[in-house]
């Protein structure tokens, strides 16, 4: 075969541990890449990876490990054990990897990306600044505002020295549900927010994790003067802010440039935000009132220029930011920024004289980033919701709880700001201003983690479905915070159902999926009270291996995850009344709870909340939801251990899962219905009752024998095209009904163009309720203090791309997938979603006669299209229009190798 050199591009999209720049790099790195070639069915045969401390000796070739040549076709959670004894802790690397293909090319080397080595345990006491609000006696405390302005003093740097320019940061004296402890500055500019929800009972100890942050600020440094500010919002005694600049040099020394003590600056915000002591609360936290007085608030305040020496010297807080108790870690995702947003949909309403509503165009979860004039000194009153009352005004009190009131206080001429607590939020009204308001006065100031939005895309013929998976997408870029949460709204925790629903979503429309390891492993030390939802951690868990092809998660919780499979005895308490909790989280080996005499296991999950959304479920002592969840937990279980070496455990967790299928069926299935009952009491009689829940999770978990049995069920499931129980439910009735040969009646539930005001539909979600994050409810008649930013009700995303779409990997790291598009009565599909292998695309286009599949599959990759059966195929075409040689066309299954195919085909 004759090439060209561009024929075998470089690998690009390189990560390490997951990420793009980690600084968690304790053991043996994985690295992965993305290969691309123009050459059909090409697949990587060999890679290099090279290594060196500095980006000119990488150039240079001074490297300090070489892999050599490695005949390989892995890249994704490649390991090279040799290079471990190489590495330093805290200590800066570049590296590259080039790669070989069957077609005896060789590419280039990809562009150089970084990595740090996480640093070493903590030898002596941190101790952090904060801001002494003023004169005190000497027997009395010092007096801490709950918000400070942080300056450094000015130093000076000579870049032409400086590779990588590093800021270590975390902040402590926050609640433990908050992330906004402190937005971090460079010369003006926002670098990055922290701290990470701190993690306790952190790795099964009775320790709690508390994590620090490094943020690359190279590029936003400058020759001559520089500057690092922050403001910092705590509540407790233990106020304290730390950080340090350190640089990288070219000679390959690191040097540490600055770090908090008594000569930063320091201004108590108390006046600047007015916080007088009034608090914005759900029942589960507060945080304070942000009354902007602009009088006070100093603006320009993280400007080198900035003359900073009325300011005061900062206040040493004598307690440990790290006690005996806790341990210090670098965060394991990716670091949270801060994004101004601007939607073309961004409106401004003149809703009276003085009255002004912004909508912004979608949700965000943040703060405000204001600029605007005022023509005199006056006050306003500022009011945020996620909805609009009848009558238009912002409903400031959120149904979820928190009451979004504020005062601003304007000077005349400019008012230059930046607020800081998380607030979700669509909608502004100022209420008293005046002047006049432009659109781009107030933006968005919202809080995410880095999303490439270019990576997944989808389109049909069907207005509403593109709109849902928009919304789904939408949903995982703003709501991808440091840890999955149910919503900052009101609890602001992780779930282990929310990451069920979160996790797959993020999974099809981003190539990050260090948030969603991160998130399993903070569940894993804190499983939250329904019995169901430890068991989503075993299933994740099997998830996240087949996306990511790095199994260090299964092997290093596999007996962790092997106790989500007991009846759990969580040092927690839940009070269904009040919604609230007491007591602490804790991981436990619990109690297995599968009775051997019946062969199903005893208590009961979550089914569905809130209570009435369960379809009248009656609970026995033997429930069938719960043992159809612990049907696919076994057996997610059986293939974790059977990837981590643990083979008398995958027998005993597929012999588990076998009984429990056949007793669920025997006991609880009703043949002439085709529908499950609930459950059966301790004396084994049956609750007849037949909620939809009871098919609908053994519909969803395969507990049916055979394609007539899944039919029957799936009817009663797909209730006529009407969507049953919550938005969150819905996740295992589309699930159910696409895997058991039933798409069609999934894209008809999704399709449902009944937009009218409480309907449990999608359109009345988008048109009615009008949400650009997915809501926590179907509407507020169904969950009065729902939330209308609750990624659990992303199901739309995941299901147009791994149900409908059918592209799922069937090999751990997508060494295999397939493509098996059901499309209902729709005629025209295209999406494109990422992989650990590259950008994935699948089109279908149905004629009068013919339909057309094309597909893009990523280098190192094998896709089997599964054809609609008894389809003949009429041609298959490579992306030169070439018929495609060796191929049988005479079965409903094509697989194929990387590149670019058309496959015609026509059905009976």
């Amino acid at each position: 075969m004759t090439t060209s050199k561009q024929d075998l591009l470089i690998p690009t999209h390189l990560n390490v541990n997951l990420l793009q720049f980690p600084y968690n790099v304790e053991k043996a790195p994985k690295f992965s890449w993305w290969d691309h070639s123009n050459i059909p069915d090409s697949e990587q045969t060999a890679f290099q990876v090279v290594v060196a401390k500095r980006l000119h000796e990488l150039a240079n070739q001074e490297y300090i490990f070489d892999s050599g040549w490695v005949d390989s076709s892995k890249n994704s959670g490649v390991e090279l054990p040799e290079i471990e004894q190489k590495l330093v802790p805290s200590e800066l690397y570049y590296w590259q990897v080039r790669i070989k293909d069957n077609f005896d090319n060789m590419s280039g080397f990809s562009q150089p990306e970084k990595f740090l080595c996480a640093d070493e345990p903590l030898n002596n006491p941190i101790k952090g600044i904060w801001s002494d609000q003023g004169p005190k006696t000497d027997n009395e405390l010092p007096k801490l505002g709950n918000v400070a302005f942080i300056r450094s003093p000015r130093f000076n740097l000579d870049l032409a020295d400086i590779d990588t320019a590093v800021i270590t940061a975390f902040s402590r004296g926050n609640e433990p549900l908050f992330i906004q402890g402190f937005d971090i500055l460079v010369n003006g500019t926002n670098v990055g927010v922290g701290s990470a929800h701190r993690q306790v009972h952190y790795q099964g100890t009775d320790k709690t994790g508390i994590y620090y942050n490094k943020y690359d600020v190279t590029e936003n440094l400058i020759n001559g003067e520089n500057v690092i500010s922050a403001m910092a919002t705590a509540k407790s005694d233990r106020k304290a802010f730390w950080a340090k600049l350190e640089v990288y040099l070219t000679d390959g020394s690191k040097k540490q440039v600055i770090v908090t003590n008594t000569d930063w600056k320091v201004l108590d915000g108390s006046t600047a935000f007015g916080d007088y002591g009034v608090k914005i609360r759900s029942i589960y936290f507060g945080m304070i009132s942000e009354n902007v007085d602009m009088r006070y608030y100093p603006q320009g305040w993280s400007e080198v220029a900035f003359n900073d020496e009325a300011w005061d010297q900062a206040w040493i807080n004598p307690q440990s930011m790290v006690s005996d108790e806790e341990v210090f870690i670098p965060y394991r995702s990716e670091n949270t920024r801060r994004f101004e947003t601007n939607e073309p949909s961004k409106k401004i309403v003149k809703l009276g004289e003085q009255d002004y509503l912004i909508d912004l165009g979608k949700e965000i979860i943040g703060s405000l980033k204001v600029d605007l004039e005022s023509p005199i000194d006056q006050r306003v009153t500022v009011l945020m919701g996620e909805q609009l009352q009848d009558d238009g005004h912002v409903r400031h009190e959120l149904a979820a709880g928190p009451d979004y009131v504020e005062n601003w206080t304007f000077v005349k001429g400019s008012n230059k700001f930046t607020t800081l607590q998380v607030k979700n939020f669509r909608y502004i009204e100022l209420v008293g201003f005046q002047g006049e308001l432009h659109e781009n006065d107030i933006n968005g100031w919202a809080i995410q983690q880095p999303f490439e939005s270019q990576e997944s895309k989808f389109e049909s013929d069907n207005d509403l479905l593109n709109r849902e998976y928009e919304m789904s997408k939408y949903t995982i870029k703003a709501t991808n915070q440091d840890v999955y949460v149910d919503s900052q709204a009101r609890e602001r925790r992780p779930y282990e159902g929310d990451l069920l629903v979160n996790g797959n979503t993020s999974f099809v429309v981003s190539s990050n999926y260090s948030l969603n390891r991160h998130s399993m492993d903070y569940l894993i030390d804190n499983p939250t009270w329904p019995e169901d939802y430890k068991l989503y951690s075993i299933e994740m868990a099997w998830q996240d291996y087949l996306y990511t092809g790095n199994k260090d998660f299964l092997n290093e919780r596999y007996t962790d995850l092997t106790y989500k499979l007991n009846r759990g005895k969580n040092e927690e308490s839940f009070d269904g009344a009040s919604q609230n909790f007491t007591g602490s989280l804790k991981n436990t080996k619990g109690v297995d709870n599968f009775d051997e005499k019946v062969g199903l296991v005893t208590n009961d999950g979550l089914i569905d909340w809130p209570i009435p959304e369960r379809d009248g479920f009656v609970e026995g002592e033997y429930n069938a939801p719960f043992n159809a969840i612990f049907y696919g937990a076994y057996l997610s279980m059986s293939k974790i251990a059977e990837a981590t070496g643990h083979t008398a455990d995958a027998e005993h967790y597929r012999s588990r899962a076998a009984r429990i299928k056949k007793e669920m069926i025997a006991r609880l299935y009703n043949p002439e219905t085709g529908r499950f009952y609930d459950s059966l009491n301790a004396d084994l009689s049956v609750n007849e009752h037949t909620a939809h829940h009871s098919t609908a999770y053994a519909l969803c978990y395969g507990v049916y024998d055979d394609q007539a049995m899944a039919d029957k069920m799936s009817k009663f499931v797909a209730n006529d095209g009407k969507f049953v129980g919550s938005i969150y439910f819905i996740y295992f009735m589309l699930k159910g009904l696409i895997d058991s040969g039933h798409a069609d009646e999934a894209v008809r539930l999704l399709t449902n163009p009944d937009d009218r005001k409480d309907q449990k539909t999608f359109a009345a979600i988008l048109n009615t309720l009008k949400a650009t994050i997915a809501p926590e409810a179907w509407s507020n008649h169904y969950k009065p203090n729902m939330t209308m930013s609750h990624p659990w009700g992303a199901t739309p995303g995941l299901t147009i791309v791994q149900g409908i779409m059918g592209i799922n990997p069937t090999k751990p790291g997508f060494d295999a997938f397939t493509v098996k598009i059901r499309p209902g009565n729709l005629h025209h599909l295209r999406v494109e979603t990422p992989s650990s292998k590259g950008i994935i695309k699948a089109t279908l286009a149905v004629g009068a006669d013919e339909q057309t599949v094309t597909v893009d599959v990523p280098m190192n990759s094998k896709g089997t299209v599964v054809l609609p059966e008894g389809s003949h195929v009429t041609s298959i075409k490579d992306a030169n229009g070439t018929n495609v040689a060796g191929i049988n066309a005479e079965t409903d299954q094509i697989i194929l190798g990387s590149g670019h195919y058309q496959i015609s085909y026509r059905t009976n």
